[in-house]
């Protein structure tokens, strides 16, 4: 079969072999991508009931679209076979990490909480897997789960796969009344995830036999051995959680995946907070436990050695040798200090870098643990997402399930990392493992901060043309205003909360209150309501020695404050040049990212080789969200060189730029109209996001097309002028809306086009208007579909391995996305209706992914493509994360002065 092609795939190696099937690797030679095919296998090729499993297999998860079950591409017959194409799974099963080891606790809960979550979507789609066990469950490298194999899926309105109605599925997991009577509903699939987890940290299910008989009347007649008994590190909450997956009585069980989901999320809650020791996992020594630890610590090691577990000293003892060991550690520690009070102290500054790949630069995206042991921030390649990098550890360790993270904090006890993304507020533990949702977000987030007590979060949530702050308990449940926004003369945009410390006395938080570049810091009393405005920045927090540390203007500067009685005490003074996002650590340790220098930029023409063909105007800083005209005779972009983002306007012919907005506000996203005209854009001058237009020419007043409470977004006309496709996030989510124009002519009404709780962006219309481009998340990554306008609920899926920024070429018979940093074009037909031709690998450049959001290229008439690229010699360097130990010594003669 090596090297056979079959339909339009070709076989390249073969995976696997059961008894109903063969699976081999393939690629499809259309769409350019690895996938899996699974044939019947020789013995059951002429075989309708084994047929009828496979097709059924196949209708199975074909229905189904969630991350955690594996994708369905497809069933075809060829030369009389029939096949399914399914996603190709570059992991190992759980069954083969099972038999490495018995897994942690949190990446067994973080698993089973994946396999619950897939079989959620399967039980309220009706559909039963009846054959869930580790080695139908596949890992990706990133460790996401992914559930195969339905082939022996009970669908609704048909329970039995056979004539004669054979109970089928794996004994080891098959749930009584599987065994008993064939018959099962969403329990039978809750019982088997029982065993899966009880295998997962035992190494055996839990009616482990030699012999299908024994497994059978384990099942139907005995207890299983409790983990608690042979894992020093399970707590007895677990045994309660799997003694319910496995209530014999199905009344008994959970009676819904949403119900072992709520279990399965607390424990793993629980355990992320629990001493980092307990995994038996070797650590820096820097986070060495604390001494009444240490018991339970030997204890788990000597479980993960392979002792056995009646030979570890009882519990109770346990908790004696922790009590006297916590005891010893006091008593030297007050020595310690009564000796050695009276020397000086010398703490010398210290300064050091790293320079993470595609560092997030926007925004607090980086943040330092108030014990001063590790660093949290936001990096690509690819997908931002939060990582850490431990302070005594060269490498930083990627926390999985935070694709798509910003603005990351620490809770007060250095244990876990608030985020934000998709919409919610998150949390997770600082060493990995699933993160959990605290609640979700009522606007676009603003920054967040833990209070000292570690009790709740505060948030900003930008909303109704400003923004406020929430609060909500740490420990999960619904956003509550903390108070409404507050006002000063440069806006009305409350974000950046900064909790001042318990030593503060009164609850007290740090504010940014502004709008574009231009803020105040501001001190808020959360007992009494009063507020003081402290200095002009933003990004504010408090150091240890006395100070409040913000950023202005590029800068890092100090202010002298007074944290008893809440007031400045002197002047504010830099402290370092170019450099943002400040955090400290408790200790003085002070964490700041290093700007990149302002990048000058070039307009260029490139082939569909990517080959640059010449250049357009003239070198900008920085250049982004670019718009081609209609006549290809000029670009409008967005640049910062006047200090502020405004809309330039680029000649093709020439060397020449002009300027066209000139508001303090931040002006952005360019559109042309199909006449060439006016550019519509996005502006934020009345305080909020909003879509404005004026003529291209420069001449003319800007003109409101419309003001919502939401963040609008502008993404182009329709041919004939009628209808302007923008996004707007009311809810959080970024939605499609469009703009009609009146019957009459005069002026525009808003409509809803397609609103989910997951984020639709950069919306494209075809140039006949009848088809629609856009990208949505709703498969836990960004897909470019397409689907008819303005109305039609048929849509489809054009890009395979992520993609987005959808534009068509001139004459409607190429769709252009960008897949990480490489273009692709999708050959297409738009009459009678949209279908795919062909998928075609333009080139790479890295300036096509330069940022989320961002419109990094656009397509002539005759089909070039005009990008910015960075101008030879001028290329700036990264951002990077720069430490400095005890920054205040450096300033200590200052105020000696």
């Amino acid at each position: 079969m090596i090297g056979r092609t079959i339909s339009h795939y070709k076989i390249l190696e073969k995976l696997g072999e059961g008894g109903m099937g063969v699976v081999w690797k393939a690629e499809d030679t259309q769409l350019r991508r690895t996938v899996a095919l699974k044939f019947l296998s020789s013995e059951t090729v002429g075989n309708e009931e084994v047929k009828a499993r496979l097709i059924r297999e196949a209708q199975a998860s074909a229905s189904l679209d969630h991350p955690n079950i594996c994708a369905v591409h497809g069933i075809h017959e060829e030369l009389g076979q029939t096949f399914i194409a399914m996603a190709y799974i570059d992991g190992p099963s759980l069954a083969d990490k099972i038999k490495e080891r018995p897994l942690p606790l949190d990446e067994a809960l973080g698993f089973a909480i994946q396999i619950a979550e897939g079989l959620q979507e399967a039980h309220e789609k009706r559909i039963v897997h009846r054959d869930i066990k580790p080695h139908n469950v596949m890992l990706t490298a990133k460790g996401q789960v992914k559930i195969m194999d339905f082939g022996l899926a009970s669908l609704a309105g048909r329970s039995k796969l056979t004539k004669s109605g054979t109970t089928l599925g794996t004994p080891a997991y098959m749930a009584p009344e599987q065994l008993e009577s064939g018959e099962v509903d969403r329990r039978a699939d809750i019982w088997a995830l029982g065993c899966v987890l009880y295998e997962m940290l035992t190494q055996k299910t839990p009616f482990d036999a030699d012999y299908e008989q024994a497994i059978a009347y384990g099942i139907l007649n005995e207890e299983p051995e409790p983990i608690s008994a042979q894992r020093a590190d399970v707590e007895p909450e677990f045994d309660r959680v799997i003694g319910k997956a496995l209530a014999k009585d199905r009344e008994q069980r959970y009676q819904h995946a949403d119900d072992l989901l709520v279990d399965l999320r607390t424990l793993a809650e629980k355990q992320s907070g629990r001493s980092p020791g307990l995994s038996g996992r070797k650590m820096p020594p820097q986070m060495e436990p604390a001494a009444s630890d240490v018991g339970v610590q030997n204890a788990a090691a000597a479980s993960a050695d392979g002792t056995p577990s009646n030979n570890l000293l009882p519990r109770r003892k346990l908790h004696l040798t922790s009590a006297l060991a916590a005891g010893l550690a006091i008593v030297l520690a007050a020595i310690s200090f009564t000796h050695f009070s009276e020397a000086p102290i010398e703490r010398p500054v210290s300064k050091w870098s790293f320079t993470p790949e595609a560092l997030s630069f926007f925004g607090r995206s980086v943040a330092v643990s108030p014990n001063g042991r590790h660093i949290s921030y936001v990096a690509g390649p690819g997908d931002q997402r939060l990582w850490v990098r431990d302070l005594d550890v060269e490498e930083p360790r990627e926390l999985a399930g935070t694709e798509g993270a910003s603005q990351p904090f620490w809770s007060p006890d250095s244990r876990f990392i608030g985020f934000f993304v998709e919409g919610e507020v998150k949390k997770i533990a600082f060493r990995g493992g699933p993160p959990v949702t605290v609640c979700p977000l009522p606007g676009q987030p603003f920054g967040g901060s833990w209070s000292p007590d570690g009790e709740s979060i505060a948030f900003s949530a930008v909303l109704n043309r400003g923004s406020r702050i929430f609060e909500v308990p740490a420990q999960g449940g619904q956003p509550k205003l903390l108070f409404d926004r507050m006002e000063t003369a440069k806006g009305s945009y409350n974000g950046e909360p900064h909790f001042l410390p318990s030593e503060a006395g009164a609850r007290s938080l740090l504010l940014r209150v502004g709008s574009g570049r231009e803020a105040d810091i501001v001190l808020k009393n959360l007992e009494t309501g009063e507020s003081l405005i402290l200095a002009e920045g933003q990004r504010a927090v408090f150091s240890p020695s006395g100070h409040i540390v913000f950023e202005r203007e590029g800068d890092l500067w100090a202010l002298p404050f007074s944290i008893d009685a809440l007031r400045p005490e002197g002047e504010a003074f830099p402290i370092v040049e170019n450099a943002s996002s400040p955090s400290i650590a408790k200790e003085g340790k002070l964490v700041l990212l290093r700007s990149p220098d302002r990048t000058l930029r070039q307009l260029v023409w490139r082939n569909r080789a990517g080959k640059k063909l010449g250049v357009i105007g003239q070198p900008q800083e920085g250049i982004d969200f670019l718009a081609l005209s209609p006549d290809d005779r000029s670009v409008a972009v967005k640049s910062g060189e006047s200090g502020n983002n405004d809309i330039w306007v680029h000649e093709v012919e020439r060397p020449m730029k002009r300027r066209l907005t000139f508001d303090e506000a931040n002006d952005n996203r360019p559109q042309w109209s199909p006449s060439g005209r006016e550019i519509t854009y996005q502006s934020g001058r009345a305080g909020n996001l909003d879509i404005y237009r004026r003529p291209a020419g420069g001449t003319g007043e800007a003109a409101l097309l419309i003001g919502t409470e939401a963040i609008d977004r502008p993404y182009g006309w329709s041919r004939d002028e009628n209808y302007l496709l923008y996004t707007a996030d009311p809810a959080g989510s970024s939605d499609l809306w469009y703009l009609k124009r009146k019957v009459d002519g005069e002026g525009f009404e808003s409509f809803e086009l397609l609103a989910t709780p997951f984020d639709e962006r950069m919306p494209s219309l075809s140039p006949d208007g009848r088809f629609l481009a856009y990208c949505t998340n709703a498969s836990g990554r960004d897909q470019v579909h397409v689907r008819p306008f303005p109305s039609g609920k048929t849509q489809w899926q054009v890009s395979t391995n992520g993609g987005c920024q959808p534009r068509w070429s001139r004459d409607g018979k190429e769709l252009f996305y960008v897949e990480g940093d490489t273009l692709t074009a999708v050959e297409v037909t738009t009459s009678p209706d949209f279908a795919i031709v062909s998928t075609t690998l333009l080139f790479s450049n890295p300036r096509l992914s330069d940022r989320v959001g961002a419109v990094t290229y656009d397509v002539s008439t005759d089909g070039r493509f005009v990008m910015a690229d960075s101008v030879e010699g001028a290329e700036a360097t990264p951002p990077s994360i720069h430490v400095v130990e005890n920054w205040y010594e450096e300033f200590r003669d200052r105020d000696q002065d």
